[in-house]
């Protein structure tokens, strides 16, 4: 029943309160006399037995208890099975938190991996040749060439190829704009810039793979509607001045600011396209471009411009939006610059007071004293009273009502465009001029 260890103490105790008892027994009797009474003697030896009965009793009784404690009862087996038990659930939460977490780790991967594979197969690193696509229809037709729905065999992904003839760039002494507007595409990356993925060539054209935007140019619009309520004008004018916020901060004029370079995306936000016009300048330039009804005065004086001929052509912008037309349309080219240079335009009755003063300030003649280009730069423009609660951040973070949601039954519809009859490449070769930068394909 008990422990070796138990036994031996037990002995030991037992037989050390027999030897006191003994011990007191002997004594009492030994110093007892004659004049003690037989019977007082006889009860103190009793007195002492009993308490060393007591003291047996006692220690048994303590040996009993602490072996009963140690021995496996089903009370102590149930708490130990619930220890157990416990700890397992709480391996088991682990456990499963850690299956979690690796699922998630494991998910983030992959998405990671699948964004990646995005951006090599669509980036400008991609390697895409006319092979890999098939051209579906064409959506507009420039000076140079033309700009064509095509659809990445590979991924899928529709995408705007705009084709430039080799031959109409030569003739027309456009090379270092071509190589230019490719470099400057390359250096832009903002939410109201067309995307761009990539520039190649053949032996004829010049080929740019663009983010594909279905959703039409503002132009067809403004046309069908005639003009604009002044918040429309104001949506699509905060679209221009953020992403003017990117280009001018990267010291690039655009220089062709019009509702035809404006183009809706399939959620109805509008992105600013071609860049054959923009150019890097330091200081001024002395270019002759634009066009006429957009142009600033000193470029028709040719008094050389900066970034600053891009808030005259805002200013015209707004104005059309919302009055229709432009402030110095003639039917003489002659008179519209004249116009131009005198400063002189109406002022639609149905303008606001504030529409009316940032136009004002937007085409003053002095390009230095111009809104955005004198002291506060474009936070005096953003901060004008025609601005006032616009909603900056949710326009950045595409999370504002759109004045207009194009009409699509899918990503292939064109139906936003004008209808062109397809024609087959009939330039001669131009081999000898192969530019850097472009891909031969």
């Amino acid at each position: 029943m008990f422990s070796s260890n138990q036994e031996d103490s037990c002995s030991s105790s037992i037989l050390i309160v027999c030897g006191g008892l003994l011990t007191v027994s002997l004594t009492t009797w030994m110093t007892s006399d004659s004049r003690i009474s037989p019977i007082i003697i006889y009860l103190t030896v009793l007195n002492g037995w009993y308490t060393g009965c007591y003291l047996i009793i006692a220690c048994l009784a303590s040996l009993t208890c602490t072996h009963i404690f140690r021995e496996k009862s089903p009370l102590s087996e149930n708490i130990k099975e619930e220890t157990e038990r416990r700890k397992g659930t709480i391996i088991l939460r682990d456990n499963k938190e850690n299956t979690e977490n690796i699922k998630e780790e494991t998910e983030r991967r992959k998405r990671t991996i699948i964004l990646r594979d995005n951006k090599e197969n669509s980036g400008p690193g991609a390697k895409c040749t006319l092979s890999d696509l098939c051209i579906k229809q064409t959506l507009g037709v420039g000076a140079f060439g033309r700009v064509k729905l095509v659809k990445h065999k590979r991924n899928g992904c529709n995408y705007a190829l705009k084709c430039l003839s080799k031959k109409a760039l030569v003739e027309n002494e456009f090379e270092e704009n071509i190589i230019n507007e490719k470099n400057i595409l390359a250096e832009l990356d903002h939410p109201f810039i067309s995307k761009f993925y990539g520039a190649f060539q053949d032996q004829k054209q010049i080929y740019f793979l663009l983010e594909v935007l279905i959703g039409g140019e503002l132009f067809t619009y403004l046309n069908k509607e005639t003009l604009f309520p002044e918040s429309w004008s104001r949506f699509y004018a905060a679209s221009v001045i953020t992403a003017f916020s990117q280009i001018h901060s990267k010291k690039i004029a655009y220089r062709d600011l019009k509702p035809e370079n404006m183009v809706l995306d399939s959620s109805g936000y509008v992105k600013i396209v071609d860049f054959g016009l923009a150019k890097k300048i330091e200081d001024k330039t002395f270019t002759f471009c634009g066009t006429q009804d957009y142009m600033a005065p000193e470029i028709i004086l040719d008094h050389g411009h900066g970034i600053g001929v891009d808030y005259w052509a805002l200013g015209i912008f707004i104005y059309e939006m919302t009055a229709g037309v432009t402030p110095f349309e003639s039917e003489s080219p002659d008179d519209v610059d004249a116009k131009i240079i005198a400063g002189k335009y109406n002022v639609p009755s149905h303008f606001s007071k504030s529409l009316a003063d940032l136009i004002e300030k937007l085409l003053c003649f002095s390009e230095r004293e111009r809104l955005g280009m004198s002291e506060g730069g474009m936070a005096t423009l953003c901060d004008h009273e025609w601005f006032s609660n616009f909603d900056w951040n949710s326009l950045l973070n595409k999370e504002m009502r759109v004045p207009i949601k194009p009409k699509l039954k899918n990503f292939d519809d064109s139906s936003n465009f004008d209808f062109y009859e397809e024609e087959d490449v009939k330039d001669i070769d131009y081999s000898l001029w192969y530019p850097k930068g472009f891909k031969i394909c």
